[in-house]
């Protein structure tokens, strides 16, 4: 009998642009090291792989000891290791989505002050009658320089909605620059990573956008498929690895469209079923094993 479906999990993804950088820092010495064979086909967009990664980790991170145990010449460090891999790939995706007109360092930056100091006043009042955390509010007044800037406006986003149904009707902050705040952080964060600067460490060394991205995605691939081959294993007897997302080196199938039955469906001119002809029978039977929804039916986001 087929399993039951699943529900689809929630989408998860990273939350502080500011650990993206620090993990594609940490991660790109390794980006250099591939070359043009070490690039994989993944057919699924990247920030889709990242939620459905960040997903899987929870359960990956459980089985740890078992692998090391059971598999010891897997390589764990792919799974420890997994993480930064994956907010690296969501960052290099931020760059190369990030249109050249929102990489204006300098207008960013103007725009960003103002929304910056208009939000952190009205975080001071708050905290003043301790409607916000006064310490956190205070830090964040300490910030000084773009990078400051970038990462004081995801804070003050994430300081607002942490106790949002207590202060929106006491406050003339709006939920919109709530979003843009939080937004414009991110984008300035790009802004500043994808321009080299004097002495500056968090540049990207890899300066090709696309190329930044298809070495990153590829890395996420490859050490999530170990993972996913390690749970198959030992869980094998049990449904293999159904508690991971498939494979994002597996293409998807595209969507058939079927215009008989959606038309019989929709009059209800026929009682009897289509008659279903044996490349139908066919793959029918091939969704009941696997059936991954498709993720993006024109093109594999990365090709080497």
């Amino acid at each position: 009998m087929a399993r039951p479906p699943k529900a689809a999990p929630a989408p998860v993804l990273p939350s502080s642009p500011a650990a993206a950088l620090a993990a594609y820092g940490r991660v790109e010495p390794k980006l250099l090291e591939l070359g043009p064979d070490d690039l994989v086909t993944v057919y699924v967009e990247v920030p889709r792989a990242v939620s459905s990664v960040l997903s899987a980790l929870p359960h990956l991170r459980e089985l740890r000891d078992e692998i090391v145990r059971d598999l010891p010449n897997h390589p764990i460090a792919m799974l420890d290791e997994l993480e930064d891999y994956v907010l690296a790939a969501w960052y290099a995706d931020l760059l190369y989505t990030t249109p050249a007109s929102e990489l204006d360092t300098k207008k960013l930056t103007e725009e960003a002050g103002t929304l910056r100091e208009g939000l952190l006043v009205a975080a001071e009042a708050l905290a003043y009658r301790n409607l916000l955390d006064k310490q956190r509010v205070a830090d964040i007044r300490k910030g000084k320089g773009h990078a400051d800037l970038a990462g004081d406006l995801i804070a003050l986003a994430e300081v607002f909605r942490a106790s949002w149904d207590k202060v929106r009707a006491k406050t003339a902050v709006e939920d919109a620059e709530l979003e843009r705040a939080a937004d414009l952080g991110v984008r300035l964060l790009a802004a500043l990573a994808a321009k080299p600067g004097k002495g500056s460490s968090a540049a990207p060394k890899i300066t090709d956008a696309a190329d930044r991205r298809a070495r990153a995605i590829s890395l996420v691939a490859k050490a999530y498929e170990e993972c996913r081959r390690a749970v198959a294993y030992l869980r094998w007897h049990e449904g293999g690895d159904g508690d991971l997302a498939p494979s994002l080196l597996q293409k998807p199938r595209g969507r058939r469209p079927n215009a008989e039955k959606a038309a019989a469906a929709a009059s209800g001119a026929s009682s009897e079923p289509p008659t279903k002809s044996p490349d139908d029978a066919s793959a029918a039977e091939g969704d009941a094993i696997s059936s991954p929804e498709p993720a993006n039916d024109a093109a594999p986001v990365v090709s080497a």
